[in-house]
């Protein structure tokens, strides 16, 4: 269980494996999918391909950031939020290679946002998205309110307003990602065939080029300072218990 790295003719493909929990994660899970990612890029393929065994990530591992929100003051949880579970969505911005998200399966808040993260998603006719994060009392932590806002500045608020769940036809109407036949992870193989016919050098400037827009440093330290307010406040703390039963 954990991460696994396949590394194909065409694509290296990162697979979250944590499907008891429907790969939600926490600060060590994050650590893992760093490494992967990182270590994908440095493949000689057309494209790295983010995918989910299950799910594609339903969030952040609720009875992790239960027990952080207990034992950790918010100064320290606002370092966990940006040192580690942050560097996801940074390992997509420096990766050299054109990443895609495949997503077969649910991504809710922290797996919207790794989504967006993603020079491309595919959207598979099992996968949905929802906004996931202000039913947990939280905003988007690892910068996803910017990563919207590359999309459309104005989408934020339908997907918060609604909370609704957003399946192949509406993501491809709303920008979201495209939406793919037979699996997200099929389309995104065969995106990978056709971008690894061109130089590595060249798609690694053609990816350089399109993160241009990427939201700043200040962006992310800005969410991390308020995640961690949110996630070490009284009001977290007892929205955990009820949700664990404790």
């Amino acid at each position: 269980m954990g991460v696994i790295l396949d590394v194909e003719s065409d694509a290296a493909v990162v697979t979250f494996d944590w499907p008891e929990k429907r790969n939600s994660l926490n600060p060590e899970d994050a650590d893992q999918i760093v490494d992967a990612i990182e270590e994908a890029g440095r493949s000689d393929v057309g494209l790295v391909i983010v995918t989910g065994n299950g799910a594609f990530c339903s969030g952040g591992d609720l009875p992790a950031f239960a027990e952080i929100s207990a034992t950790h003051t918010p100064e320290q949880v606002r370092d966990t939020v940006y040192s580690r579970m942050q560097r996801i969505i940074r390992a997509f911005q420096h990766c050299p290679l054109p990443t895609a998200a495949a997503v077969d399966g649910a991504a809710i808040g922290l797996g919207l946002d790794i989504a967006l993260a993603a020079d491309m998603r595919f959207v598979g006719p099992r996968g949905w998205f929802r906004q996931g994060w202000a039913n947990a009392g939280l905003i988007h932590g690892v910068g996803g309110i910017g990563l919207l806002r590359r999309l459309d500045g104005s989408l934020l608020w339908r997907l918060l307003a609604d909370q609704e769940r957003i399946d192949a036809d509406l993501a491809a109407q709303l920008g979201l990602g495209e939406k793919a036949e037979p699996t997200a992870l099929d389309a995104a193989r065969v995106r990978a065939a056709k971008l690894a016919a061109h130089p590595g050098h060249l798609l690694e400037s053609y990816a350089r080029l399109a993160r241009e827009d990427w939201p700043s440093d200040g962006h992310f330290d800005t969410a991390a300072d308020i995640q961690g307010q949110l996630i070490g406040s009284a009001e977290f703390r007892a929205l955990t218990a009820q949700v664990l039963g404790k």
